[in-house]
């Protein structure tokens, strides 16, 4: 039995051995010295640090475990050529023009060789000997999203090549092969490879009709172009082959876009008659599951009083802690909790929490302030084993509104203000940025870490709690959480800058959709939360959402937070005019007809909303309903008409997000 993370290591270690080698044998075999000097001692860091970075993002050393040999393939090969790409790219702008091009080949071929070779003689070892892998997981949303079709990709450069070379030859009279040749190719390769991994060109389109699989090669020669011209003013390229290069993209921008034009509409003919099934949205719910609780009737003469808990918190030293006995007295009261199965603690780490038994506990309380962990899931998750279902965790924490209250208690006004943007930026940037982050733990050890009261809520939801109980007392939150919930399986908790957002796509898939943060960190784990204690509000959005930051209602006023969409509009995963992305929970709220409705189209960037401007939920409904039923009978004017007019709303009218 072997651990998947440790398999993934000995696989990288592995290659790294096979490209020095390869790189140090072809070397002696071209010069009769093993160690590489003058420029190819430039190539050798290059080289092997460019194979490494494509192998991680394609995630060759993990998906290489366990998927069939012709999906590693495709893999090996992906990787294998954007290394290829990248290297040549990377001499042939640079001093380095006159390493042998022979010799870049040799070495991307001898490597892909050997690993393949190595791929069947690992995937044969581990079936003859049996041995398992554990915690391994199968990631096919990423082969899909990485992976494109031969069938399409290869036509598509193949025809840019030839391209290139008859044009150059007509218009010169012949081809020759020099530096700026080979610069000018690679500009022409770099920007149609580029577009291509941005649009998802060449992969497999979603049916809904021909301009929509059509879109991505539209998106991608505009790209095309940009980049061509960007460079064009970066690089400062003499004007006659930038002149080549973009009379190149064009001719096969235009050829394609029609011949794909006219293969997806053909295409589409054949599938207008395809039943749309509903029914596996359903099987798409990953979110968390209820826990089986079992009710135990109470035989033990041996219950836990109030006079037990006074005596126990009494010893220890904390402002207000006859509120807090009252407090914790009042939620726990009716739960007859045995003695035995209770434990006390005040300590902020969880080495403590570790030895007791799993699922021991009925209640567990922790009085000191959650501020001072370094790693709170953990410490929740420790928790959460101890406890049996239904179990109970008390706990406290400074939300950010007290911090800075307490902040501004210690000094005067202008100096609060002076000192409140530094503040701000090591407290709560630091810690969410991967680059800073540690520097401030270093710094500060976890200590006094401020935290929103929606992360706290939405951190114990994503480990399997509810809370069921909070209070302010003093300048500390109280809360009383349940064990009611399978603990959250969701791969990007939102933490940083831009969140990475679950939300149904079209025919029900599953899609992330990027934003600018607007909310504190967790926050999309407590929406049942919000939504229960204080619903929804004309706007369609829930009410009193404490879950807004204040620069995050700047942000969605003048709907800054939307612009990371740019992306997901340019792969495809939604379009410019549509129906919202919904989370699973937004999207329960809808009646199972619009449920149906919705899905049959691609999410947008921009909503109805903003055309019709409806003063309700229910208007709202309405008014994705009428927009979706006039989208199936004519596509393309009805999202020219409710562009149109949200344009003209949002400009002219001030429609905002509220």
């Amino acid at each position: 039995m072997i651990e998947k993370n440790k398999l993934k290591n000995i696989l990288l270690l592995i290659d790294l051995f096979i490209l020095n080698i390869i790189f140090f044998l072809l070397h002696f075999q071209k010069f009769q010295i093993l160690i590489p000097s003058g420029v190819y001692l430039k190539l050798y860091p290059i080289s092997i640090s460019l194979w490494v970075v494509f192998s991680f993002y394609y995630d060759k050393y993990n998906l290489i475990i366990d998927n069939k040999f012709q999906i590693i393939l495709r893999i090996i090969f992906w990787s294998s050529t954007m290394s290829l790409l990248f290297i040549v790219i990377s001499i042939s702008f640079s001093d380095m023009w006159s390493i042998s091009r022979l010799f870049i080949l040799s070495f991307t071929f001898s490597v892909t060789l050997i690993e393949s070779i190595l791929i069947i003689i690992f995937r044969y070892f581990i079936k003859i000997a049996d041995i398992k892998i554990v915690s391994l997981k199968r990631n096919r949303d990423f082969i899909s999203n990485k992976v494109f079709h031969l069938k399409w990709f290869i036509p598509g450069g193949i025809s840019l090549i030839v391209i290139y070379i008859l044009y150059n030859y007509f218009n010169n009279g012949s081809f020759q092969y020099n530096l700026f040749q080979e610069q000018n190719f690679l500009l022409l390769i770099l920007s149609w490879g580029l577009s291509t991994l941005l649009t998802n060109r060449y992969k497999t389109p979603i049916s809904i009709n021909h301009y929509y699989e059509i879109a991505p090669y539209i998106k991608a020669s505009i790209l095309s172009f940009l980049f061509i011209n960007f460079s064009y003013f970066i690089l400062r390229i003499e004007y006659i082959f930038i002149r080549q290069l973009v009379s190149v993209l064009f001719i096969h921008s235009t050829f394609e876009i029609i011949t794909y034009f006219l293969y997806f509409s053909e295409r589409s003919k054949l599938n207008e008659n395809q039943e749309f099934n509903y029914e596996r949205v359903k099987n798409l719910n990953d979110s968390q599951k209820r826990l089986e609780i079992q009710k135990k009737v109470s035989k033990h003469k041996n219950d836990f009083l109030r006079s037990d808990l006074k005596q126990s918190l009494n010893q220890i030293k904390r402002k207000n802690i006859k509120d807090v006995i009252d407090f914790i007295w009042e939620s726990i009261n009716s739960e007859k909790i045995d003695k035995s199965k209770l434990s006390i603690f005040n300590t902020e780490t969880s080495s403590n929490i570790k030895f007791l038994i799993n699922n021991s506990n009925k209640l567990i309380i922790n009085l000191h302030k959650i501020n001072d962990f370094r790693r709170i899931n953990e410490y929740f998750l420790d928790v959460y084993s101890k406890l049996e279902n239904d179990g109970l965790l008390i706990g406290n924490f400074i939300p950010l509104e007290s911090m800075n209250s307490h902040l501004r208690s210690k000094m005067p006004h202008f100096l609060y203000i002076i000192l409140l943007p530094f503040h701000f930026f090591f407290y709560r940037v630091f810690p969410k940025l991967a680059f800073t982050k540690q520097i401030y733990f270093l710094l500060t050890r976890g200590k006094n870490r401020i935290l929103s009261k929606a992360e706290i809520l939405g951190r114990l939801s994503f480990c399997g709690y509810e809370v069921i109980e909070e209070k302010i007392i003093g300048y500390t939150s109280y809360f009383i959480a349940r064990k009611i919930n399978t603990i959250s399986n969701e791969q990007y908790p939102s933490y940083g800058p831009i969140v990475k957002l679950k939300r149904i796509g079209y025919q029900g898939e599953r899609i992330y959709v990027y934003k600018l943060r607007t909310m504190y960190p967790y926050s999309e784990f407590i929406q049942d939360h919000i939504y229960n204690k204080h619903d929804l509000g004309n706007s369609g959005k829930f009410k009193n959402d404490f879950r807004i930051t204040s620069w995050g209602k700047v942000f969605r006023s003048y709907f800054i937070d939307e612009i990371p969409q740019i992306y997901n509009w340019l792969i495809g995963d939604i379009k410019l005019i549509g129906v919202r992305a919904l989370s699973e929970h937004y999207f329960s709220l809808y009646p199972s007809k619009i449920q149906k409705l919705r899905i049959q189209a691609k999410p947008g960037l921009v909503p109805p909303y903003y055309a019709d401007m409806p003063s309700s939920f229910e208007d709202i409904i309405k008014s994705e309903e009428l927009y979706l039923l006039k989208k199936k009978r004519n596509p393309f004017l009805t999202d020219v008409k409710y562009f149109s007019k949200a344009f003209y709303n949002i400009i002219f009218r001030g429609a905002r997000s509220e």
